[in-house]
């Protein structure tokens, strides 16, 4: 049942009345306030029946019995002396639902050893390297983590195989056989992690992994793809020039004309959604350890860029917990909740066990965790902010502007207590995490918390959960509030929202309200990729979003979408194009396995 927090956010449903009218207007309230908890005890059974689906360990009735495991497990990284403080913590955080770990820790801490979201593998150009790096893959998939796999050190379909004979079947060929391993591990009832092929854009097959992303293949079904794309490939294709290709060893492999290589891209696009582009330079300006190598590919959700063998762990900050019911944040609240999130993941860090000793080795080496938010839409309609507004990025700015410092302040505290990340050379202040924030898609985590994924516009704010033989509608916490003093019949709206009426028709709105409703395929794709690059300031890791593209939208458009994002200073862009208002927020996972895990 609904409790006082849900009762502070609908403020005006409990007015006291007086004089003419006051008998009629009380019972329009209570009435209100009868459908509003009917609606949140549904609600709730859909988010207890997805803590059982997706993160109860048996034994566990909800989510408090989560977050008492895993507070223990995580906690177990602390000196003993301090380690009751911090549990209690760590639990505190996450039954409250301010701090939401990733599906991996809350699903695995205390349990499975495998607690990280994120890795990055590369096959290395020869056949046991290929069949070990899907091994490994298949394990880390199976443990709920995410792979992005670089296969551009793969020589080129048709290159001489001049030990065994014959010839090279491509990188592709074997996307496909990663590809089906991951559709079986899905078959095992509980859900796995996605996988996310990345090819360089000089690669010599740079088209035959274009086409596919169009086609949409069956056979790929069970993984995402993306190109990792160099300024050098835009700037040829502004000036009409050619775009030089190379096999894995550095030799030339003729060229392309740049200009019809990103159009087959964006076609791809427009036909698909894939495939996902990392934009290698910005990425590498970025890299904070580049004595270690460079950063070509990310997880499957784009919000982490790796080294190979390296893995990430994460956990997003759930905004709505540090907001009143108009949207006011206590920016100390969160500041404070964002020092405790970095201590914990850190400590995740500790009792993480990976899958190989390799993986353990990268990433213990520089320590990288991804702190993120989730939740953002509610606060602006909380503020009564569209999202397409220019108030939605001074938000940005407010809300990643104090996680941010907050998270470098206590990387830079728990280096003085515990020493910085291994790999550490200055300058400045050394920090204990080689990054500290990440912003993921959260598909599975804003379903337990009841609002909606990390940055997006509204994406399904009411939808269906199945749950022991009957479905239960699930509702984003904040729309259902937000509703309940504004019009008549909230059930209506709901209904509304749920069969994708545009927010233009929903009943029983003003025009002003409605504008608040816009879903993310009513939102102009530059205003999301501008806020995007907003939260992109701030986070020393990337952040996931993926652009929802018209019905209408077309290539010349897409080219013009991708110019922007990295113009604006974004790490990477991911699109999405259907006939509904909006997908989960990771194209990689809905392709993979229907919405992002993280």
């Amino acid at each position: 049942m609904p409790g006082p927090a849900f009762a502070r956010m609908v403020p005006g449903l409990c007015r006291a009345s007086t004089g003419a009218g006051a008998c009629a207007t009380l019972s329009r309230e209570r009435g209100a306030v009868d459908s509003l908890t009917a609606i949140e005890a549904e609600a709730a059974a859909a988010r207890s029946a997805l803590v059982q689906a997706s993160v109860a360990a048996p034994g566990e009735d909800d989510l408090a019995d989560v977050a008492e495991r895993v507070a223990r497990a995580v906690a177990a990284a602390e000196p003993p002396s301090e380690r009751a403080r911090h549990e209690d913590r760590f639990r505190e955080r996450i039954a409250s639902l301010q701090l939401v770990p990733s599906v991996p820790i809350l699903a695995n801490a205390g349990r499975l050893g495998q607690l990280a979201a994120c890795f990055v593998l590369e096959p290395e150009d020869r056949l046991d390297s290929i069949y070990e790096t899907l091994g490994r893959a298949a394990r880390i998939q199976q443990t709920s983590g995410g792979v992005g796999i670089h296969f551009s050190k793969l020589r080129a379909r048709g290159a001489p195989i001049r030990r065994a004979g014959g010839v090279s079947p491509g990188p592709m060929a074997f996307i496909e056989l990663f590809a089906h391993s991951a559709h079986i591990n899905s078959l095992s009832g509980r859900r796995p992690g996605a996988h996310l092929a990345v090819l360089r854009d000089d690669h010599p097959d740079v088209l035959a992994l274009v086409r596919a992303a169009g086609a949409a293949e069956g056979r790929l079904a069970g993984v995402g793809l993306a190109l990792g794309v160099r300024d050098g490939l835009l700037e040829a294709a502004r000036a009409d020039g050619q775009h030089a290709l190379r096999h894995p060893g550095g030799a030339p492999a003729g060229a392309l004309r740049a200009r019809e290589l990103l159009g087959a891209i964006a076609r791809a696009i427009v036909e698909s959604g894939q495939p996902t582009l990392l934009f290698l330079d910005a990425i590498a300006a970025a890299n904070p350890v580049p004595e270690l190598g460079a950063l070509e590919a990310t997880n499957p959700c784009g919000e982490q860029p790796l080294l190979p063998g390296e893995s990430c762990v994460l956990a997003s900050l759930h905004l709505p917990a540090f907001a009143d019911a108009h949207g006011g944040l206590d920016g100390e609240a969160l500041a404070d909740a964002a020092r405790d999130a970095v201590r914990f993941l850190d400590d995740v860090v500790e009792v993480q066990l990976d899958p190989d000793p390799a993986c353990a080795a990268a990433s213990r080496r520089t320590r990288k965790i991804g702190l993120g938010a989730m939740g953002f839409a509610d606060l602006l309609l909380r503020r009564g902010l569209e999202y397409a507004a220019q108030g939605a990025e001074k938000l940005a700015d407010e809300v990643m502007g104090t996680i941010a410092t907050a998270a470098a302040r206590a990387s830079e505290e728990l280096a003085a207590l515990r020493g910085a990340y291994p790999a550490w050379r200055g300058p400045g202040r050394a920090r204990r995490n080689a990054t500290q924030l990440a912003v993921a898609p959260t598909g599975t985590l804003r379903l337990l918390a009841g609002c909606n994924a990390s940055l997006e516009p509204l994406l399904e704010p009411v939808r269906r959960i199945g749950a022991g033989g009957r479905e239960l509608r699930w509702v984003d916490r904040s729309v259902a509030a937000w509703l309940g003093p504004r019009c008549a019949d909230v059930n209506a709206v709901l209904d509304a929202l749920e069969a994708g009426v545009p927010a233009e028709a929903l009943p029983g709105l003003t025009g002003p309200e409605r504008a608040l409703l816009r879903r993310a395929g009513e939102i102009p794709p530059e205003r999301q990729i501008a806020l995007q690059a907003r939260f992109q300031r701030h986070v020393d890791g990337a952040v996931s979003k993926t652009v929802h593209l018209p019905k209408d939208a077309d290539p010349r458009q897409v080219v013009a979408y991708i110019e922007l994002a990295r113009r604006l200073g974004c790490k990477g862009v991911a699109f999405y194009r259907a006939a509904g208002l909006g997908s989960s927020g990771c194209i990689p996972c809905d392709a993979a396995f229907g919405e992002g895990a993280r």
